[in-house]
């Protein structure tokens, strides 16, 4: 006898959760008790993350079995014992004043809308103007939506379609006999919030400039890149994000949000931080190849996490489009091993204090390091570095230093460390572009240093230094380095990370201006976009991070570094050239801001 849609619907609401079907009373009849019970039981099914299926993704959904030797075991769809039905429920339309979040109350009386909330019933019962109501329905009739349920597949996976939007889902897990029939006892049943559309297009973002007349031969010779962290799945918790909807938070939601975005900037280079190992074997190395880029990636040097069935790690991962450049080299920065190097370099007498220097050092940050070769910009000058077919050659450096807040010595320590490296790789003339999450502010001690090349011994940053470690180091170098906002903008973004706890600036795309010139900059969300949906993530955007994008492109010939410090540091912007490459610089950068 198959479950029938009564009673049992109606308990179980559109919560995602799961409820039991096995309380009917056993049949008569000649069969044993033997044969009319289950060969496996149903002990736990739930909707792996959130309550909100997407149209196209998969529903995850997590079942736990037990057989008759009371073994547990999941089940991810070998069970012959079991069988599974998806139905589609009627239309829950959203909110009113919330579309992105389901409604749990209609107004039946007067304005014949749907509120996911009583608070937002009331406000449209007493604001709502009467232009905005709702239709009434025909005769005054009562919907009733519990009946009406479709069957749409017979698979435990199921993918939702285009028909299913704004309509929950409702999974029956049916145990069989061992003749085949469903067995009466032992099953469960999950019923999910409504389906929701694939995210939109991404939004267009305007393109920033430095202004002047347009030159088309340059046109060709323009790259642009981006720097995004992405949020790890792993780290996307409702504990931490409270006013982000479950659905929003899910990766089945944010996956396609943050792959639009990055194909909608069509960057030659991406740099992203935070992506997990399995995101980026699943979905991002996959999904970019088909858009023509090549990605490399590196996890932090950390333990993996146990994370929804599997263990995982996050890291940082360099994609290119294949058309434009060629991978030359790649290389690991390891803050942790480089920092020990550095300690036991400095002789500490104490052993003690220096196992508790490297205690605090050991963070497992890392820096991915990725040497391209420009396949269609050849060199111009004999001192620039030059690739194996003749190209320019291009570093990119991409890393995600220390998050904690009270750590500045650790993040200085590790921005040192990185310094150090490209100091070591002997990368005169050679064009540099350093991107990702620094965790520190326009204000802080780690941007001081690397734009500046050395920091003010008052610094507040310096004054917090438990272990001794920042005494034990030269802050000094002489590598020339700039931000591409500050450079075009004359500041840098307002806010690169907008949550309920933290507002402000943590990410930068840093590059050579000896070396490169950059030409546009992507604008950022103001603070009314952010706050939309109280901060990010949102519905709409799927990090805690906002993206930088950034066009660049090579000088003809090097630029003098100390002429380019210098005025990086006080003078005009150096990027605002005279002369035929000026103008040729300035016209492609409004060539960028308009259509790219």
């Amino acid at each position: 006898m198959a479950l029938t849609d009564g009673p049992d619907v109606m308990a179980a609401g559109y919560g995602g959760r799961a409820y039991d079907r096995g309380s009917s009373s056993s049949r008569s009849g000649s069969r044993s008790d033997d044969e009319e019970q289950p060969i496996v039981t149903v002990v736990r099914a739930e909707l792996v993350r959130g309550h909100r299926p997407v149209v196209v993704s998969e529903v995850p959904v997590y079942v736990a079995l037990k057989d008759r030797d009371g073994r547990f075991f999941q089940d991810k769809g070998s069970c012959t014992n079991v069988r599974y039905r998806w139905l589609r429920g009627p239309v829950v339309k959203p909110c009113f004043f919330h579309p992105h979040k389901m409604s749990q109350i209609r107004d039946v009386a007067k304005t014949f809308q749907c509120y996911c909330s009583k608070e937002c019933f009331l406000r449209g019962w007493h604001n709502l103007p009467q232009h905005m109501w709702g239709c009434k329905s025909d005769d005054g009739a009562v919907e009733e939506p519990i009946a009406e349920w479709t069957e749409v597949a017979n698979t435990r996976q199921y993918c939702p379609t285009k028909e299913d939007i704004d309509r929950p889902l409702r999974l029956d897990i049916l145990p069989l006999l061992k003749d085949g029939r469903d067995a009466v006892t032992g099953g469960m049943t999950i019923t999910t919030g409504t389906v929701i559309p694939t995210p939109k297009e991404a939004r267009t973002r305007r393109m920033i400039s430095n202004g002047g007349t347009f030159n088309a031969e340059w046109l060709s010779k323009q790259f642009k890149v981006m720097n995004w962290n992405v949020l790890a799945d792993l780290y996307a918790t409702e504990s931490v994000y409270r006013y982000c909807e479950k659905w929003a938070l899910s990766w089945t939601w944010r996956k396609h949000l943050i792959l639009k975005e990055l194909k909608s900037m069509a960057a030659d280079i991406i740099t992203l931080q935070e992506v997990q190992k399995d995101a980026f074997d699943d979905w991002f190395r996959p999904q970019l190849a088909e858009a023509g880029y090549e990605g490399v990636f590196q996890q932090k040097k950390r333990e993996p996490i146990f994370h929804r069935g599997k263990y995982t790690a996050e890291g940082c991962a360099t994609f290119y489009k294949t058309t434009r450049f060629k991978r030359v080299d790649k290389q690991v920065i390891d803050y942790d091993r480089m920092s020990q190097t550095e300690l036991r370099n400095s002789h500490m007498a104490d052993m003690q204090d220096a196992d508790k220097s490297i205690q605090r050092l050991s963070k497992g940050n890392v820096a991915l390091v990725v040497i391209l070769e420009d396949l269609a910009i050849k060199t111009t000058h004999s001192s620039q570095a030059i690739g194996p077919n003749g190209g320019h050659v291009l570093v990119i450096v991409n890393t995600h230093i220390l998050c904690d807040p009270s750590a500045a010595d650790v993040k200085l320590w590790q921005s040192h460390m990185l310094i150090q490296h490209m100091k070591q790789m002997n990368i005169d003339h050679m064009p540099m572009l350093i991107a990702g999450d620094f965790n520190s502010t326009p204000e802080s001690a780690v941007y001081e240093y690397l734009r500046r090349g050395s920091i003010r011994a008052d610094h507040e940053d310096l004054r917090h230094d438990p272990c001794g470690l920042l005494g034990k180091l030269n802050l000094h170098h002489r590598l020339c380095l700039a931000t591409a906002y500050e450079t075009c903008n004359g500041r840098e973004a307002q806010y690169t990370n907008y949550t309920e706890d933290f507002k402000g600036t943590l990410d930068y795309i840093w590059f050579s201006p000896d070396a490169l010139a950059v030409l546009a900059i992507s604008q950022v969300d103001d603070e009314s976009q952010l706050t939309q949906e109280t901060a990010l993530p949102s519905s709409t955007r799927p990090s805690d991070h906002v993206s930088l994008v950034a066009t660049f492109m090579f000088h003809d010939a090097p630029v003098d570094a100390n002429e380019a410090h210098r005025q990086n540091g006080t003078g005009p912007n150096p990027y605002h050239m005279g002369g035929a490459e000026g103008l040729a610089l300035q016209g492609a950068a409004m060539y960028a801001a308009q259509y790219l």
